[in-house]
């Protein structure tokens, strides 16, 4: 996996280009930022009343499944 196949899937899943390496969806009562980093995603969830989920994972630990069913499990664990 890649930063460019990870700026792809969150381009095609509602979130929003802040810059080259940082998407941002924005739900009723949830945001969700997209991180890219060197050698890893950080994702920051924040819901209304409770305190901000924050999971980083390397790239290469996202190459063990299907890097799209990876990444939609990450945004399901709450």
């Amino acid at each position: 996996m890649t930063a460019q196949t990870i700026a792809a899937w969150a381009t095609q899943n509602g979130f929003n280009s802040l810059d080259s390496r940082r998407y941002r969806r924005i739900d009723d009562a949830r945001t969700i930022t997209i991180e890219i980093k060197k050698f890893s995603l950080v994702l920051i969830d924040e819901s209304a009343g409770l305190r901000p989920r924050v999971v980083s994972k390397l790239f290469k630990d996202l190459f063990s499944e299907n890097p799209p069913g990876r990444l939609e499990r990450l945004l399901l664990d709450r």
